[in-house]
């Protein structure tokens, strides 16, 4: 791929590279991203409550 300057150093660089920048992208990627974290935990709580449930009926397991 190389790298996207001509000299392979960070001298020529005079701004910003990110496309996003400026606009509402990075906010609305951080929201996304956010949400669906989230709702990892949700689901992995869920999913822990639930096998935790199960040992307390029946105790441990043998």
């Amino acid at each position: 791929m190389g790298f996207p300057f001509e000299p392979a150093t960070w001298e020529g660089v005079s701004g910003p590279i990110f496309m996003g920048y400026g606009s509402a992208l990075p906010g609305i990627f951080s929201v996304i991203s956010i949400v669906l974290c989230i709702g990892a935990l949700v689901i992995g709580q869920k999913a822990e409550a639930k096998s935790y449930s199960k040992y307390r009926k029946y105790g441990k397991s043998k």
